[in-house]
């Protein structure tokens, strides 16, 4: 069992030395809290009234150390999501019909360059392709793909030529589909459609959207609704769930509403604060959605909660911030060779290692001379030793506090670094 340390237990660790090393990372934590506050939505106070395990039984089941949990059913594409392997997800425009203010494709890359020209995801396949890559999933997204209908098209096909047995997905708002696209999208194998429903849409464009998906379900074979969940807006995705049962579409993927670091203005207008931590870990990570909003995952329990006791056939998975990090965190550790002193995390996908300090050292050295280990390392800057988690087992029954540090695999410049993001606590037993 691992602590996580805060200000308020940080006192609680015995070894002054261990407790200087720690406090270096809540200073890092207190100053991102500070920079995320900038951008203009402040952390709530408040603590959530449900939590995870208590949602977690009978039929909600849970993934990928409860960041995911579903009911009935999940996409082959979102279990896919978990490590990012041989997965593709690529685009034509960042241009869309909608204007969402909490929107986050203005984070992408490019996003100026593509709201005005165009990408190639066939070329982009393509190269893939040559170097020999091969994908299990593919997915076009936007924007809005069925702005260019048939170059949406063109892009299945082309991935059913020539990448055969990749399942497919597509993302859309659905309001531009029509027969003829989804009769050349099911000739061109399209597996999977998602749609997403905007809550502050009227009544009769959601009903539209409901009448696009019913039409869907004659020709794709899989048709799943994703969308985020926005704070107070919960007996609205009750009505959502039901519509979306009787309807017959396999799922719907509830997502953490988050804070795009920008448009901050629209955000306090409705209330929102963000949510604190806003990381188990914090770090640099890909994913360009933002933070996220407090209440948005408490209200997707609530609804899961919900949804496990209707009669529903639908799928229902939540899918939190967090569950978009893992994939990162496997694609940059997995392949890393690592001395003696690490181990990778098949639990979390961090490199591991572990620290002690001060006079906890000198006890920990001689208990792993004693057993024969001699893959050990001193630090005098920060009066440590490190060694490998492993290790541990023979360090029963001696009063020291040990340091459980998490690492990410980077490059600077030419050279592969690990960079340690976070320190826990453990005790021996």
């Amino acid at each position: 069992m691992y602590t996580t340390i805060t200000r308020e237990n940080i006192n609680e660790i015995r070894n002054p030395s261990f407790r200087n090393y720690a406090s270096r990372y809540l200073d890092i934590e207190d100053q991102t809290n500070r920079l995320i506050e900038s951008f203009g939505l402040p952390f709530t106070k408040a603590l959530s009234s449900i939590t995870k395990e208590e949602i977690i039984k009978d039929k909600v089941k849970s993934r990928n150390e409860k960041k995911s949990l579903y009911l009935n059913w999940v996409s082959p594409a979102c279990r896919a999501c978990k490590k990012a392997e041989k997965s593709l997800t690529t685009f034509i425009s960042f241009k869309c019909p909608k204007n969402c203010y909490f929107c986050f494709n203005p984070n992408q890359e490019n996003f100026t360059a593509f709201r005005v020209k165009e990408h190639d995801p066939v070329f982009e396949l393509n190269q893939h392709l040559e170097h020999g890559e091969r994908f299990d999933h593919i997915a076009l997204t936007g924007g809005e793909p069925l702005l260019h209908p048939t170059k949406t098209v063109e892009f299945f096909q082309f991935v059913h030529e020539k990448s055969k047995g990749s399942y497919t997905r597509l993302y859309t708002a659905g309001n531009l589909l029509t027969p003829d696209i989804l009769r050349s999208l099911k000739e061109a194998h399209l597996n999977e459609i998602r749609f997403s429903i905007k809550q502050e849409e009227t009544e009769d464009q959601i009903e539209n959207l409901y009448r696009i998906m019913k039409m869907a379900k004659e020709y794709i074979p899989t048709v799943v609704v994703e969308m985020p969940v926005i704070p107070g807006t919960l007996e609205q995705m009750k009505s959502i769930l039901h519509r979306l049962d009787e309807i017959g579409v396999n799922g719907i993927n509830l997502l953490e509403f988050c804070f795009p670091m920008h448009n901050a203005e629209e955000f306090n207008k409705r209330g929102f604060e963000l949510k604190f931590p806003p990381y188990e870990t914090y770090y640099n990570y890909w994913y360009a959605g933002g933070l996220g909003v407090h209440k948005s995952e408490e209200e997707c329990l609530q609804l899961l909660q919900y949804a496990s006791e209707q009669s529903f056939n639908l799928g229902v998975h939540y899918c939190s911030l967090e569950n978009k990090h893992t994939g990162q965190l496997y694609q940059q550790n997995k392949n890393v060779r690592l001395s003696k002193l690490y181990s990778f995390s098949n639990t979390d996908y961090f490199i591991k290692s572990a620290k002690v300090f001060g006079k906890d050292k000198e006890i920990v050295r001689k208990r792993l001379q004693k057993h024969g280990i001699s893959y050990f390392e001193q630090n005098e800057m920060y009066d440590c030793l490190q060694f490998p988690l492993s290790a541990i087992k023979y360090l029963k029954g001696t009063p020291v506090d040990i340091a459980i540090c998490s690492f990410v695999s980077e490059v600077q410049g030419k050279e592969e670094i690990l960079r340690e993001v976070k320190v826990q606590w453990t005790i021996p037993k």
